[in-house]
């Protein structure tokens, strides 16, 4: 009910026609933990329906630590690694991990578009490199 009710929401707020959840990323939602709790479910349902390119919200619309079988990539940063050099660390390896997508590795990091954008400035990361045109501003 309460998937149902976020699917709904963010449909509206995105002007998306969603018509539903396929049976198999609703499994997938059901099955998962969500150490994160109920703030978290919401956040991927909203990551769901914005990246769907389709009216069915799909495992592929879920973060990959979400589906069956799947984990998130990783990161590993080295001990005594500055806090500037993590950050660029995450930053630059998420946004590898969503295709250059700049829109949806905002959304992951938890930051404002145009905070991705100044710190890929000050790295000196070319935005052609992430994968020109993957970009929803």
């Amino acid at each position: 009910m309460m998937i149902a009710s976020f699917v709904k929401e963010f449909a509206e707020e995105n002007g998306k026609r969603i018509e539903g959840i396929d049976p198999k990323a609703r499994s997938a939602l059901y099955a998962y933990d969500w150490p994160g709790n109920v703030r978290q479910l919401r956040n991927c349902v909203e990551s769901a329906v914005v990246m769907s390119s389709s009216p069915v919200i799909t495992l592929d619309d879920l973060p990959p630590s979400i589906r069956p079988g799947e984990e998130a990539p990783s990161i590993h940063i080295p001990v005594g690694a500055t806090m500037a050099e993590a950050e660029r660390q995450v930053i630059m390896q998420t946004l590898s991990a969503n295709a250059g997508n700049k829109t949806k590795t905002a959304e992951v990091l938890g930051i404002g578009r145009k905070t991705l954008h100044r710190k890929l400035d000050e790295y000196g990361a070319d935005a052609g490199k992430a994968g020109e045109g993957s970009e929803a501003d």
